[in-house]
């Protein structure tokens, strides 16, 4: 169904085929920065059931993409703008649209910019106050400075070390600020379905486990690395370095061309330490939580 403003259309999808369709090419001409975005979506297209409910919007001009945005529900909306395209109708199409299909996001995330402008938009036209909840910046890496390993080993995390995990989450989240009172249900689901697949990785040093990486996303070429974590009494031995920074080279070495991870900006510590692996910026992202408005 679509409707809109003038010559500007939101179309709402009903399937992942139809918006990757409308959206694939634009994405992966900059895989890396549109790696959360894009890794979702692909994700959903290989797997529908990854995610009960998702919400699947494009806006454009006479057959031309400007936006499109992707909601996980109840994760934040995920937004994209075309390099070049005329957004500032094109957003407010897409607000209009949200409120009408009665859709209330918790928050925003995206290019700093473009969800600054959203985010703005969107309190003005349903009420609501919109928090900045974190600037991010993006990393891209396509080869390894193997000087920052130290001595351990990289493996991936069994059913065994789920207590661990599970505890080590809970605390990536209250520590990262995703989470000020983690949900223990979710997390341990979480934990599970991480080690199940495979996707989740501990660096072990003197036969104990010191740190924790996932890999997540896989594109085309690309795959992101997040829920990087290590224990606080355990910090500033280099565990988390050498953890981040083998990961990636099994990434590297297992096909991909290059790794992406996002980090928090207020962080200096963990944006300095993805930097001496071989991690350099590509993009900055914003998030902004909403509180309840008037639909």
């Amino acid at each position: 169904m679509k409707q809109g403003s003038g010559v500007v259309r939101v179309t709402w999808h009903g399937g992942m085929d139809s918006f990757l369709q409308e959206t694939l090419v634009h994405l992966e001409r900059d895989e890396a920065v549109n790696n959360l975005l894009l890794g979702i979506a692909l994700a959903m297209e290989r797997d529908a059931s990854v995610f009960q409910e998702v919400v699947l919007v494009t806006v454009g001009e006479q057959g031309n993409l400007s936006i499109a945005a992707l909601m996980t529900v109840p994760a934040h909306l995920i937004l994209y703008a075309v390099p070049g395209a005329p957004v500032e109708e094109a957003l407010l199409c897409l607000a209009q649209g949200l409120r009408e299909k009665a859709v209330q996001p918790p928050g925003v995330v995206g290019p700093k910019e473009l969800v600054e402008r959203f985010a703005s938009l969107w309190s003005d036209l349903i009420g609501c106050r919109a928090e900045l909840e974190m600037s991010m910046r993006i990393y891209e890496l396509r080869e390894v400075n193997r000087e920052v390993m130290g001595e351990g080993q990289l493996r991936t995390a069994k059913a065994e070390d789920l207590n661990w995990v599970i505890r080590a989450i809970a605390s990536f989240e209250e520590d990262s600020g995703l989470a000020s009172a983690p949900e223990p249900e979710r997390i341990t689901q979480l934990a599970h379905r991480l080690v199940a697949r495979q996707s989740l990785y501990l660096w072990e040093h003197a036969g104990e486990v010191v740190s924790m990486a996932a890999k997540s996303r896989p594109t085309r070429h690309g795959i992101a690395i997040n829920h990087v974590y290590t224990p606080r009494e355990l910090r500033r031995r280099g565990y988390g370095t050498s953890c981040v920074a083998a990961l990636s080279q099994l990434l590297l070495d297992s096909g991909y061309e290059f790794c992406t991870l996002f980090a928090d900006l207020n962080n200096p510590t963990s944006n300095s330490i993805y930097q001496r692996i071989g991690y350099k910026p590509i993009g900055d992202f914003d998030s902004y939580r909403f509180s309840a408005g008037t639909l």
